[in-house]
Protein backbone atom coordinates (compact mmCIF):
# COMPACT_ATOMS: atom_id res chain seq x y z
CA UNK A 1 0.00 0.00 0.00
CA UNK A 2 1.27 3.82 -0.29
CA UNK A 3 3.10 5.21 3.05
CA UNK A 4 0.57 6.53 4.81
CA UNK A 5 0.47 10.41 5.77
CA UNK A 6 -0.77 10.43 9.68
CA UNK A 7 -3.59 12.81 10.92
CA UNK A 8 -2.30 15.11 13.57
CA UNK A 9 -2.54 12.55 16.74
CA UNK A 10 -5.74 13.18 18.85
CA UNK A 11 -4.50 13.43 22.75
CA UNK A 12 -6.63 12.43 25.75
CA UNK A 13 -5.58 12.28 29.54
CA UNK A 14 -8.70 9.82 30.00
CA UNK A 15 -10.89 7.89 27.40
CA UNK A 16 -12.97 4.57 27.61
CA UNK A 17 -10.77 3.02 24.16
CA UNK A 18 -8.60 4.09 21.59
CA UNK A 19 -10.09 1.73 19.29
CA UNK A 20 -13.38 2.42 20.18
CA UNK A 21 -12.92 6.05 19.62
CA UNK A 22 -11.45 5.45 16.30
CA UNK A 23 -13.67 2.93 14.98
CA UNK A 24 -16.29 5.55 15.69
CA UNK A 25 -14.57 7.57 12.63
CA UNK A 26 -11.94 5.46 10.99
CA UNK A 27 -10.78 7.62 8.76
CA UNK A 28 -7.29 6.37 7.44
CA UNK A 29 -4.35 8.23 9.26
CA UNK A 30 -6.32 8.99 12.05
CA UNK A 31 -4.28 8.68 15.16
CA UNK A 32 -6.18 8.83 18.88
CA UNK A 33 -3.96 8.65 22.15
CA UNK A 34 -4.33 8.44 25.38
CA UNK A 35 -2.51 8.42 28.75
CA UNK A 36 -5.39 6.39 30.46
CA UNK A 37 -8.01 3.81 29.35
CA UNK A 38 -10.89 3.31 31.80
CA UNK A 39 -12.12 0.66 29.30
CA UNK A 40 -9.34 -0.61 27.17
CA UNK A 41 -9.47 -3.86 24.59
CA UNK A 42 -6.91 -6.62 24.25
CA UNK A 43 -7.17 -9.70 22.33
CA UNK A 44 -9.87 -12.45 22.35
CA UNK A 45 -12.31 -10.10 24.29
CA UNK A 46 -9.66 -9.43 26.85
CA UNK A 47 -9.48 -6.21 28.85
CA UNK A 48 -6.49 -4.03 29.28
CA UNK A 49 -5.93 -1.32 32.18
CA UNK A 50 -3.35 0.81 33.73
CA UNK A 51 -3.19 2.84 36.46
CA UNK A 52 -4.16 7.18 35.38
CA UNK A 53 -1.08 8.06 33.56
CA UNK A 54 1.31 5.14 33.73
CA UNK A 55 0.66 3.86 29.98
CA UNK A 56 0.00 5.39 26.89
CA UNK A 57 -2.50 3.72 24.31
CA UNK A 58 -2.58 4.36 20.90
CA UNK A 59 -4.82 3.00 17.87
CA UNK A 60 -4.21 4.15 14.26
CA UNK A 61 -6.42 3.94 10.94
CA UNK A 62 -4.97 2.57 7.90
CA UNK A 63 -6.58 0.69 4.82
CA UNK A 64 -6.61 -2.54 4.86
CA UNK A 65 -4.30 -4.25 2.64
CA UNK A 66 -5.22 -7.16 0.06
CA UNK A 67 -6.62 -10.40 2.18
CA UNK A 68 -3.29 -12.42 1.73
CA UNK A 69 -1.32 -9.39 4.28
CA UNK A 70 -3.84 -8.51 6.40
CA UNK A 71 -2.32 -10.56 9.10
CA UNK A 72 1.64 -9.30 8.55
CA UNK A 73 -0.73 -5.69 9.79
CA UNK A 74 -0.92 -6.40 13.86
CA UNK A 75 2.49 -7.94 13.41
CA UNK A 76 4.33 -4.90 12.03
CA UNK A 77 2.89 -2.71 14.94
CA UNK A 78 4.78 -5.36 16.95
CA UNK A 79 7.86 -4.67 15.33
CA UNK A 80 7.39 -1.18 15.08
CA UNK A 81 6.89 -0.30 18.59
CA UNK A 82 9.86 -2.55 19.49
CA UNK A 83 11.55 -0.65 16.69
CA UNK A 84 10.82 2.87 18.25
CA UNK A 85 11.77 1.80 22.24
CA UNK A 86 15.43 0.87 21.20
CA UNK A 87 15.73 4.29 20.13
CA UNK A 88 16.59 8.04 21.49
CA UNK A 89 17.65 9.31 25.09
CA UNK A 90 15.61 6.53 27.20
CA UNK A 91 16.21 3.51 24.74
CA UNK A 92 15.81 -0.12 25.93
CA UNK A 93 15.98 -3.13 23.87
CA UNK A 94 12.55 -4.95 22.67
CA UNK A 95 12.13 -8.55 20.94
CA UNK A 96 8.73 -9.84 19.76
CA UNK A 97 6.95 -12.93 20.83
CA UNK A 98 4.55 -13.86 18.45
CA UNK A 99 2.02 -12.63 17.14
CA UNK A 100 2.84 -9.16 18.89
CA UNK A 101 3.53 -8.66 22.49
CA UNK A 102 7.01 -6.68 22.76
CA UNK A 103 9.32 -8.03 25.43
CA UNK A 104 12.29 -5.90 27.19
CA UNK A 105 14.33 -7.07 29.61
CA UNK A 106 13.87 -6.55 33.10
CA UNK A 107 15.44 -8.48 36.26
CA UNK A 108 17.33 -11.08 34.11
CA UNK A 109 14.04 -12.04 32.12
CA UNK A 110 12.23 -11.13 28.87
CA UNK A 111 8.85 -9.86 30.05
CA UNK A 112 6.19 -8.19 27.99
CA UNK A 113 5.96 -4.14 27.97
CA UNK A 114 3.35 -3.74 25.26
CA UNK A 115 0.23 -5.96 23.28
CA UNK A 116 -1.01 -5.18 19.62
CA UNK A 117 -5.00 -5.55 18.71
CA UNK A 118 -5.72 -4.85 14.98
CA UNK A 119 -9.59 -5.32 14.15
CA UNK A 120 -11.03 -5.18 10.04
CA UNK A 121 -13.87 -3.37 9.46
CA UNK A 122 -15.71 -1.75 6.57
CA UNK A 123 -17.13 1.84 6.26
CA UNK A 124 -19.51 3.34 3.99
CA UNK A 125 -17.39 5.90 3.83
CA UNK A 126 -14.25 5.09 3.98
CA UNK A 127 -14.31 1.83 2.74
CA UNK A 128 -11.65 -1.79 4.33
CA UNK A 129 -9.85 -0.09 6.81
CA UNK A 130 -7.60 -1.76 10.11
CA UNK A 131 -7.96 -0.28 13.58
CA UNK A 132 -4.57 -0.91 14.72
CA UNK A 133 -4.26 -0.27 18.70
CA UNK A 134 -1.02 -0.35 20.88
CA UNK A 135 -1.33 -0.10 24.56
CA UNK A 136 2.72 0.45 26.29
CA UNK A 137 3.75 -0.07 29.78
CA UNK A 138 5.65 3.22 30.93
CA UNK A 139 5.56 4.18 34.59
CA UNK A 140 4.31 1.19 36.32
CA UNK A 141 5.87 0.03 39.21
CA UNK A 142 5.68 -3.84 40.04
CA UNK A 143 2.92 -3.77 42.44
CA UNK A 144 1.21 -1.95 39.53
CA UNK A 145 1.27 -4.88 37.18
CA UNK A 146 -1.05 -7.80 37.06
CA UNK A 147 1.29 -10.30 36.63
CA UNK A 148 4.99 -11.48 36.90
CA UNK A 149 5.47 -11.40 33.38
CA UNK A 150 4.59 -8.03 32.41
CA UNK A 151 6.72 -4.97 33.11
CA UNK A 152 7.09 -1.44 31.98
CA UNK A 153 9.26 1.04 30.51
CA UNK A 154 10.12 2.84 33.96
CA UNK A 155 11.63 -0.64 35.32
CA UNK A 156 13.05 -1.60 32.35
CA UNK A 157 15.45 0.65 32.63
CA UNK A 158 16.05 0.52 36.49
CA UNK A 159 14.90 4.26 36.49
CA UNK A 160 12.32 6.71 37.87
CA UNK A 161 9.57 8.18 36.28
CA UNK A 162 10.29 8.86 32.23
CA UNK A 163 9.20 12.46 31.08
CA UNK A 164 6.45 13.15 28.98
CA UNK A 165 9.17 13.76 26.62
CA UNK A 166 9.80 9.96 26.01
CA UNK A 167 6.41 9.03 25.31
CA UNK A 168 6.16 11.53 22.61
CA UNK A 169 9.31 10.73 21.66
CA UNK A 170 8.05 6.99 21.47
CA UNK A 171 4.82 8.20 19.55
CA UNK A 172 7.00 9.49 16.68
CA UNK A 173 9.10 6.65 16.20
CA UNK A 174 6.34 3.81 16.04
CA UNK A 175 4.60 6.26 13.50
CA UNK A 176 7.50 6.73 11.06
CA UNK A 177 8.24 2.80 11.42
CA UNK A 178 4.52 1.80 11.23
CA UNK A 179 4.17 3.81 7.94
CA UNK A 180 6.92 2.26 6.25
CA UNK A 181 6.64 -1.26 7.26
CA UNK A 182 3.10 -0.71 5.79
CA UNK A 183 4.45 0.31 2.54
CA UNK A 184 6.53 -2.45 2.55
CA UNK A 185 4.74 -5.41 3.57
CA UNK A 186 7.17 -7.99 1.56
CA UNK A 187 10.12 -6.54 3.51
CA UNK A 188 8.85 -6.36 6.95
CA UNK A 189 8.62 -10.11 6.86
CA UNK A 190 12.46 -10.14 7.29
CA UNK A 191 12.54 -7.41 9.60
CA UNK A 192 9.96 -9.32 11.77
CA UNK A 193 11.81 -12.90 12.03
CA UNK A 194 14.53 -11.27 12.62
CA UNK A 195 13.02 -9.73 15.73
CA UNK A 196 11.18 -12.35 16.66
CA UNK A 197 12.16 -14.30 19.50
CA UNK A 198 9.35 -17.02 19.14
CA UNK A 199 10.94 -19.06 16.22
CA UNK A 200 13.40 -21.55 17.76
CA UNK A 201 11.51 -21.83 21.33
CA UNK A 202 9.97 -24.84 22.68
CA UNK A 203 6.28 -23.33 22.57
CA UNK A 204 2.87 -23.81 23.77
CA UNK A 205 0.03 -22.39 21.89
CA UNK A 206 -3.37 -21.87 23.47
CA UNK A 207 -5.75 -22.30 21.08
CA UNK A 208 -9.27 -20.28 20.87
CA UNK A 209 -11.23 -23.20 21.00
CA UNK A 210 -8.87 -24.21 24.32
CA UNK A 211 -6.93 -26.73 23.14
CA UNK A 212 -3.63 -26.55 23.22
CA UNK A 213 -0.85 -27.35 20.92
CA UNK A 214 3.10 -28.28 21.68
CA UNK A 215 5.99 -28.35 19.82
CA UNK A 216 9.50 -26.10 18.76
CA UNK A 217 8.36 -23.09 16.74
CA UNK A 218 9.96 -23.51 13.59
CA UNK A 219 9.26 -20.43 11.62
CA UNK A 220 6.85 -17.64 10.73
CA UNK A 221 5.10 -18.28 7.16
CA UNK A 222 4.54 -15.78 4.31
CA UNK A 223 1.09 -14.85 5.63
CA UNK A 224 2.03 -14.22 9.36
CA UNK A 225 0.86 -17.72 10.77
CA UNK A 226 3.11 -19.62 12.91
CA UNK A 227 4.03 -22.99 12.56
CA UNK A 228 5.18 -25.66 14.97
CA UNK A 229 6.58 -29.03 14.73
CA UNK A 230 5.15 -31.24 16.95
CA UNK A 231 3.99 -35.09 17.43
CA UNK A 232 2.23 -35.73 14.36
CA UNK A 233 4.15 -33.08 12.17
CA UNK A 234 3.43 -29.58 11.88
CA UNK A 235 0.70 -27.34 12.35
CA UNK A 236 -0.02 -23.61 11.19
CA UNK A 237 -1.53 -21.37 13.80
CA UNK A 238 -3.18 -17.73 12.81
CA UNK A 239 -4.33 -17.04 15.75
CA UNK A 240 -3.16 -18.23 19.78
CA UNK A 241 -1.41 -17.29 22.77
CA UNK A 242 2.14 -18.44 22.81
CA UNK A 243 4.02 -19.93 25.96
CA UNK A 244 7.85 -19.75 25.82
CA UNK A 245 9.10 -23.13 27.39
CA UNK A 246 12.71 -22.35 26.62
CA UNK A 247 15.34 -20.57 25.18
CA UNK A 248 15.69 -20.66 21.62
CA UNK A 249 18.45 -23.10 19.97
Amino acid sequence: MPEIRWDEAEWHPTIGSTNVAALQDPRPGRVVVADHQSAGQGRRGRTWEAPPGAAIAVSVVVPAPAAAELGWVPLAAGLSVAQSLGEGAYAVGARLKWPNDVLVAESGAWRKICGVLAQATHHQEHGAVVVVGAGLNVDQTREDLPVAAATSWRLARGGGVLPDGARREWLAGYLDHLAHWLADLDGVRAAYRAACDTVGRAVVVHLPDGGTRTGTAVRVDRGGALVVDGEGGSTVHHVGDVVHVRAAG
